[in-house]
């Protein structure tokens, strides 16, 4: 049987539905779990196969119709949940609950880290930011990645867009009086009144302050805007998967 062709994020969907299972089976035996697991998953790809080009849509139907995992778990053992068979997870608990990338307030711990935490620090650049900034970006690019609530296009907006206007802003500095230096001299004779000393500015910022506010704005935008995004996505996916682990979708 020829496997269908699905998304890093279709097979995120499919190995957290797969993990769950597992877990609900965690009383019986390594290989007999093993065995129901590979099932399930030989089902699924027998299902997707014959749908062509695969949707986020086919695969939460095809979840849909397999019914919750804790029931498969429990037709699998014989429990009724009731009696002192193998124990299944009550909703909420164990491997019911979402993990830490799927969950509600990931999309806020994103945007403080990698949009907030690059303005913040650079108040603070001299006690310890600029050490602290690479940690906090670090962190949130991996969850960003990692988690399941974004497609490529909102995960790549997220790295560029979300941290610029910070990643500028630590710069600022640098930006607009980069290399700027101020020459004084004094032309008087040695026997004669000193005269007042004559200045001149050598300016080589690499921008004008009018041309660094303009970046600064637009990329403040930019980063406001895709925060927006990434949150407002990324609550309603979450919300999304949340409905669906209750209900056994």
């Amino acid at each position: 049987m020829e496997e269908p062709m699905l998304t890093a994020t279709q097979h995120l969907r499919i190995d957290r539905y797969l993990g769950e299972l597992d877990g609900a089976l965690g009383a019986l035996p390594e290989t007999e779990r093993a065995d129901v697991v590979a099932g399930v998953r030989e089902h699924i790809q027998a299902a997707l196969a014959d749908r062509g080009e695969v949707t986020d849509a086919d695969v939460d139907e095809v979840l849909r119709a397999l019914g919750d995992p804790l029931t498969i778990a429990a037709e699998a053992t014989g429990d009724d949940g009731v009696s002192g068979g193998p124990a299944v997870a009550a909703p909420g608990s164990g491997p019911r609950q979402l993990p830490l990338t799927s969950r509600d307030r990931t999309p806020g711990l994103v945007v403080a880290l990698l949009g907030a935490a690059p303005v913040v620090l650079t108040l603070f650049a001299m006690l310890g930011g600029f050490f602290l900034l690479p940690v906090a970006l670090i962190g949130g690019w991996t969850l960003l990645w990692l988690s399941p609530l974004w497609g490529v296009g909102e995960k790549l907006a997220g790295t560029f867009l979300l941290p610029s206007f910070g990643l500028v802003l630590f710069s600022f500095t640098f930006l607009v009086t980069g290399g700027g230096s101020e020459v004084c001299v004094s032309d008087s004779p040695s026997d004669g009144p000193e005269s007042a000393p004559v200045c001149t500015s050598n300016n080589d910022a690499i921008l004008t302050p009018l041309a660094a506010w303009i970046i600064l704005g637009v990329l403040a935008i930019a980063a406001v805007v895709t925060a927006v995004v990434l949150v407002r996505h990324g609550r309603r996916r979450s919300a999304e998967l949340a409905q669906s682990f209750s209900t056994g979708a």
